[in-house]
């Protein structure tokens, strides 16, 4: 193989890596743009004043999802679910996952988070008390698509009601209620309990940051991004070396 040959070889592989890598750089940063514009939705939903969600909304529940909704209805607290593995402040914990029927603006149960209850440690089965009220009540909460999965472990899944889940699953829910709910969860807000403000159920609604991990998967493209475009970089001024060689020397350090 001849050194032109050579030089040409490696032109074209050098400009083929620079290609990708840069191509690979944008992607990253165009990852990173939309998760901005989707946190700037979550931001803003979470700030707007809370609304009750109308028939149309109840009929296509996506879209609801992170909005900041007010609910009123009735506790269903024979078909609690309690999520496992839920830490709080590193202590371990169960999320409370009680329906709301409500009847406005159309019959329907709704899933609501309402809050987190620490682990009893001698008895991992074993439920903190809370209180449930049992007439009507209104809560204001931010609407999720679901909770947060976690690995489901080895086991086979606990899907009876009243009973410790790992992840929740509506179509196991409606299967073991009977009855569907709309699939979506909300997230109960603190200061929010119920019609009556003096009412403690003594749950805890510290939710973590919802904007959080979404910040560190931005940060995270931004990074890889960066990596890629240093990549390009390198292969930039490698390939130039190689001309700049061939122009001094007369043949490339290929040889």
């Amino acid at each position: 193989m001849t050194s032109v040959q050579k030089i040409g070889i490696a032109a074209i592989a050098g400009l083929l890596g620079i290609w990708g890598t840069s191509a690979l750089g944008f992607w990253q940063l165009r990852r990173a743009a939309a998760k901005e514009i989707l946190q700037q939705q979550i931001d803003a939903a979470a700030r707007a004043e809370p609304t009750p969600p109308d028939a149309r909304a109840f009929g296509e529940p996506a879209s609801l999802v992170h909005r900041h909704v007010r609910l009123h209805g009735r506790w269903l607290p024979d078909r609690v679910v309690y999520l496992d593995n839920r830490p709080q402040a590193g202590q371990a914990g169960f999320y409370v996952l009680m329906p709301l029927r409500v009847d406005k603006p159309a019959a329907a149960d709704v899933i609501v988070n309402r809050g987190w209850t620490p682990r009893n440690m001698q008895d991992r089965t074993r439920i903190e008390a809370y209180r449930t009220p049992d007439g009507p009540v209104d809560i204001i909460g931010v609407v999720l698509a679901e909770e947060p999965r976690l690995l489901d472990l080895a086991q086979p899944p606990d899907r009876r009601l009243k009973g410790i889940w790992q992840n929740f699953d509506f179509d196991a829910y409606s299967a073991a209620s009977g009855q569907p709910a709309l699939p979506l969860v909300v997230r109960q807000d603190s200061d929010t309990a119920v019609a009556n403000p003096t009412f403690a159920d003594g749950l805890s609604r510290e939710w973590p940051d919802r904007g959080g991990a979404l910040q560190s998967q931005i940060d995270r493209h931004h990074g890889y991004a960066f990596q890629w475009f240093a990549l390009a970089a390198t292969l930039v001024v490698l390939l130039l070396y190689q001309v700049l060689r061939v122009i001094r020397h007369g043949r490339p350090s290929l040889s």
